[in-house]
């Protein structure tokens, strides 16, 4: 039976034969084929600098049972995370996407720095949000179906996280015109529930930081308005599907299923072990047995 360092060592092989500077390479050999049939990049992104910067982040990053994640998961979800972040044009440098392992794939989440970035592209200029906490004086109407804000007139006193009533956010694009969203406290809770890790009772980031995690939800929920209402290429549609749908994806149960069929029939049959051998009288079974003693 191997010991924990030749497993540990086999591990490290295995993640050297699944990513590796040349497996890079390869990703951008193809990354420059599809230039040739019209895959485009914004002007400042440097897909090979990003992709070198993102395999060095995932040799540092780790699953849920602590194992490498270029150990645990497979080649083909690697490889698939790595194009649709070049695709998209984010960083996981810069922290506009980061990696998440579960069910023996890498998946990658988008931030509300990435969905900022990519909002720009699409002519956004700026986006701004804000807290309402209970005492504060906000009015807003509505026009042909989008939301206006008349006021917010707010006192430094109200001001508690735990006193947070709802958030909006308001999104100014290049061409002057604006898109406003507004969420209750109860919406911003239902959309946390939707994530992974988010527990009501708990004492976690949504707890100790409800403000600014409030703005982010708000934020992004504005921002993927942009994104989805505005025209882009194929690809990239394609690509902010496949990091959209990593956010309600139930990653304990995914977990689980890749245990139970990784683990499946493990343990090989042995007719030989006494400890598994079938006799026909019960009584040498009682005579054998070792806790009669």
């Amino acid at each position: 039976m191997a010991t924990k360092a030749e497993l540990a060592e086999a591990g490290k092989q295995q993640a050297g034969l699944v990513v590796n500077n040349s497996f890079v390479d390869g990703l951008v050999t193809q990354l420059r084929e599809k230039e040739k049939f019209g895959l485009t990049f914004p002007k400042d992104y440097n897909y090979s600098n990003e992709l070198m910067g993102a395999y060095l982040i995932l040799k540092e990053t780790t699953d849920t049972n602590k194992k490498p994640v270029l150990e645990s998961c497979s080649q083909v979800s690697i490889a698939n995370t790595l194009m649709d972040m070049v695709t998209l044009g984010v960083s996981m440098q810069k922290k506009q996407c980061y990696p998440v392992a579960y069910g023996g794939k890498l998946q990658c989440q988008i931030s509300v720095y990435g969905n900022t970035c990519i909002a720009r592209r699409y002519g956004l200029k700026t986006i701004d949000a804000m807290c309402i906490y209970e005492g504060d004086e906000f009015k807003y109407h509505i026009e042909n179906a989008r939301i206006v804000i008349d006021s917010h007139t707010q006192d430094f006193l109200h001001i508690n996280k735990d006193k947070i009533v709802g958030a909006y956010a308001v999104v100014t694009m290049d061409d002057g015109s604006q898109y406003v969203e507004i969420m209750s406290i109860d919406m911003i809770k239902q959309a946390w529930k939707q994530g992974f890790g988010y527990k009501e009772d708990g004492i976690g980031t949504h707890q100790k930081f409800t403000d600014q995690m409030c703005l982010k939800t708000v934020k992004n929920r504005a921002l993927k308005y942009i994104i989805r209402t505005t025209h882009g290429t194929q690809a990239e549609s394609d690509a902010y599907d496949n990091f959209e749908e990593t956010e309600t994806d139930d990653r304990v149960s995914m977990d689980v299923q890749h245990d139970i069929e990784e683990n499946a029939n493990s343990v090989i049959f042995d007719p030989t072990d006494e400890a598994i051998e079938t006799v026909d009288d019960p009584k040498v079974v009682e005579e054998k047995a070792p806790f009669e003693d």
